[in-house]
């Protein structure tokens, strides 16, 4: 029910009903200990420590519908919430644009879903539609760009977009971006390098929701390491991952369409895994991939992107949705590397010397989907021919009227 709040000083306990966490806090920092007793995930986000009583096991509930848009119908619904909401239409289109990619290419947690959190930081401040990026630093081979808290696509946009052309000019390039919002998926900045033909490498911190090895509280950021390496005669190779066994919105998703997620993606508050995707918002936490090696690779991006990049660490990023009123303050490191400066190393044949050997390890041949981007070739197909999937809770939510939904013939996507 509602949350209870037990405040024990010396002259005894007193309990109060329905009192909100701010009396919780209150009363700590007073210095009397307070014990809070809630089923709400957000209230228990205040607690120094939580003890989680076992939930009984719920049934799977049966899978939510789904409306189908057109890429096309999707990017104008976006973009119209986004400009309802008092956000400039350029910009809108921009942000619009990136999440509607990622549920092209199929990782719907980077997609329109995010747009409610969107609109509610909107509504609370915790960005700031209107803010334009300032250069701090503008000169050499090392560029340092403020966002201001604004929308963290239009910081990363331009980050991706002068970080390709100073390479392209000049054989290597670095665009270290501070003071971000969310920027969405890191693919989605990909045909900046492949327009300049330059090898890509994108790095982002963000804020605490992956344990470490055997932990059960979620202490790291959900990191994210993208690198993009153009082809003459072929899709762009992209590698873009989390340094958590998924991405957190990958669970949400799960949430919204009533689904469970395998036990590897999910620990509970005392790191017991768990196939419950509610508990990632009750207090649980990602497992870093990889153990020991993965937490490696998450220091590395810890290090570039958030102390060289940002003057911060994932640890003091501010979370999107239990902080709606505050920017998230993270930060990004854009490199970007032209091949000429490395003597015109043959590229496109050499992938496909290394595409070749990972393909011959297979003795019956090798799967549909065995190296990186062709689960995204995939995705975009089903996409174009079926229509973009979005959770209708999520399109109830921003009001989408039905006539939206795809209604199209084939011909017509």
């Amino acid at each position: 029910g509602s949350p209870r709040v037990v405040v024990v000083d010396a002259s005894g306990p007193h309990l109060t009903d329905d009192a909100p966490a701010e009396l919780a806090r209150t009363a700590a920092r007073h210095g009397d200990a307070v014990l809070l007793v809630t089923a709400d995930a957000e209230t228990a986000r205040t607690a120094d420590r939580v003890v989680a009583l076992d939930a009984p096991v719920r049934a799977k509930q049966p899978e939510e519908p789904e409306a189908r848009f057109t890429v096309a119908a999707l990017t104008d619904a976006a973009t119209g919430s986004l400009t309802d909401s008092g956000v400039d239409a350029e910009r809108a289109a921009l942000v619009a644009g990136i999440l509607v990619d990622a549920d092209v290419r199929g990782h719907f947690s980077h997609g329109v879903g995010l747009l409610p959190m969107y609109l509610d930081r909107l509504a609370k401040g915790g960005i700031d539609a209107a803010a334009e990026p300032v250069w701090v630093r503008d000169e050499g081979p090392v560029q340092v760009l403020d966002a201001r808290g604004g929308f963290g696509q239009v910081a990363a946009e331009l980050a991706a977009a002068t970080c390709a052309l100073r390479a392209a000019e000049s054989g290597l390039a670095a665009v270290a971006v501070r003071g971000n919002n969310h920027i969405g998926m890191l693919a989605a900045y990909r045909e900046h390098f492949v327009r300049h033909g330059v090898i890509g490498l994108v790095l982002n911190i963000s804020g605490p929701s992956v344990a470490a090895p055997g932990a059960g509280r979620p202490t790291l950021g959900n990191d994210a390491v993208c690198m993009v390496v153009p082809r003459a005669d072929e899709r762009p190779l992209v590698v873009d991952f989390a340094t958590g066994t998924v991405a957190s919105g990958k669970i949400r998703h799960a949430a919204h369409r009533g689904d469970q997620v395998p036990d590897t993606w999910l620990v509970d508050r005392q790191g017991r895994p768990t196939t419950d995707p509610e508990e990632l918002d009750r207090g649980g936490a990602v497992p870093v991939f990889g153990g020991h090696k993965g937490l490696g690779v998450a220091v590395i991006t810890e290090v570039l992107a958030g102390i060289l990049a940002g003057g911060t660490v994932s640890p003091l990023v501010h979370k999107q949705r239990a902080e709606p009123e505050r920017s998230m303050d993270c930060s990004q490191l854009f490199l970007a590397f032209s091949p000429a400066a490395f003597g015109n190393p043959p590229v496109d044949e050499l992938l496909a010397v290394l595409s070749g050997a990972i393909s011959a390890g297979y003795p019956h041949g090798a799967p549909p989907v065995h190296l990186p981007e062709q689960q995204e070739e995939l995705a975009e197909a089903a996409a174009r021919e079926h229509g973009v999937p979005v959770p209708a809770s999520v399109a109830d939510q921003l009001g989408w009227i039905s006539d939206r939904a795809l209604t199209t013939t084939a011909g017509e996507r």
